[in-house]
């Protein structure tokens, strides 16, 4: 069989831990909305013990592992899961952020636009919200000398490029995207919420706890 790109890189990508949507794969995306692109990368993830999931809205595509048994897999599972747990307090702030800056009022979904500039009038119209930024900034730990909301608002905006929950779709970095990376994480919180029973007030607490590991089978 030739060598087709799209394949290549829609592997390359799932086998990475990404998430693949139209924001931040159009391509790898494209090739697995049809028939024959699931089924070609299915069959070679499993030769590697991998899985093809998809996100329960249908905007991303990632990967998972077969057989959870292993304890390597499970060591590198439980990994995953404590790093990805770390983030989860500041991505829930900076969607309830997202509600109070964004003029929908909604939280960020999937090929939602953030204009740093709308963001950046209405947190500097609020006390409550400049005091949130600060802390979601502490949360994600990024550093800054700056008390500047803009500083902080850029600074965040880079964190979430990074995590790949944004892409800048502009070269002043002014204008961000989201992806499919919030459906997963909304699965994700659903899952925990329905198996555990979490309500609202107990979720911080309820992350730290280790049997909830096996929500994530993802590969990274």
């Amino acid at each position: 069989m030739s060598y087709d790109p799209r394949f290549a890189a829609t592997i390359e990508g799932l086998l990475k831990g990404e998430v693949l949507c139209p924001v931040s794969a159009n391509e790898a995306h494209d090739y697995l909305s049809t028939l024959e692109g699931q089924d070609r990368v299915r069959h070679y993830l499993a030769e590697t013990g991998h899985g093809l999931e998809k996100t329960r809205d249908g905007s991303g595509y990632y990967c998972v592992y077969l057989d959870t048994e292993s304890r390597g897999v499970r060591h590198r599972i439980r990994h995953q899961f404590e790093s990805a747990v770390r983030d989860w307090e500041a991505l829930l702030r900076w969607l309830r952020l997202s509600r109070q800056a964004s003029p929908s009022s909604q939280p960020l979904k999937v090929k939602d636009v953030v204009r740093e500039s709308e963001w950046l009038a209405a947190i500097e119209n609020s006390s409550m919200m400049q005091e949130e930024l600060e802390v979601i900034a502490t949360r994600f730990q990024v550093q800054s000398n700056s008390r500047d909301a803009k500083v902080r608002l850029r600074r965040l905006l880079e964190k979430l490029c990074k995590l790949g929950y944004l892409v800048a779709i502009d070269s002043s970095g002014a204008i961000y995207q989201a992806t499919g990376k919030w459906s997963l994480l909304q699965d994700q919180l659903e899952f925990v919420m329905a198996r555990e029973g979490i309500v609202a007030e107990e979720r911080e607490a309820a992350l730290n706890e280790p049997q909830q590991e096996g929500l994530f089978l993802g590969t990274s």
